[in-house]
């Protein structure tokens, strides 16, 4: 009769966070081009975001719950966007890369002198947009925009 290793219930009680940890973070980031980008994404709680191929983009509810920590209007919003790369001057946004897997948005504000700025990790081979406060951790604040057509 075979016997189950000493304190089984310690070394489950040890490995599941680290399982845990490592299902968190499966999201590959995916490489694409502005054609996949353009259209209209739409978040799980209303949010809603229309890039056109010119750079600009519309937005609505980028004020929802686990957005708020960003500080970007809940209304209509409007500004500019680019994929994020990396040369000379370090990682910033260009307005003129053809193709990335890291996506910022820029909105100007009205009353104040500051830009309201989020990023975005591109996912699901495209398919996905997932808001982000981190660039190593690819859907950060857990609010993932899909594509429709």
């Amino acid at each position: 009769m075979l016997k189950p290793p000493p304190r089984s219930g310690r070394w489950i009680a040890a490995v599941a966070p680290l399982l845990l940890l490592t299902a968190c973070t499966t999201d590959e980031t995916a490489k694409v081009s502005v054609d996949q980008v353009v259209g209209h994404w739409q978040g799980p709680d209303g949010e809603e975001i229309t890039f056109s191929a010119d750079r600009k983009f519309t937005a609505s509810g980028l004020d929802s719950k686990k957005l708020a920590g960003e500080d970007c209007p809940g209304g209509k919003s409007a500004g500019g966007w680019g994929f994020f790369v990396d040369d000379a001057n370090g990682s910033h946004m260009s307005k003129v890369a053809k193709s990335g897997s890291q996506i910022g948005i820029g909105l100007a504000r009205k009353y104040w002198d500051w830009n309201c700025t989020m990023n975005f990790a591109v996912v699901d081979d495209g398919k996905t947009l997932c808001a982000t406060n981190d660039p190593d951790v690819p859907c950060g604040l857990d609010v993932r925009f899909t594509h429709r057509k």
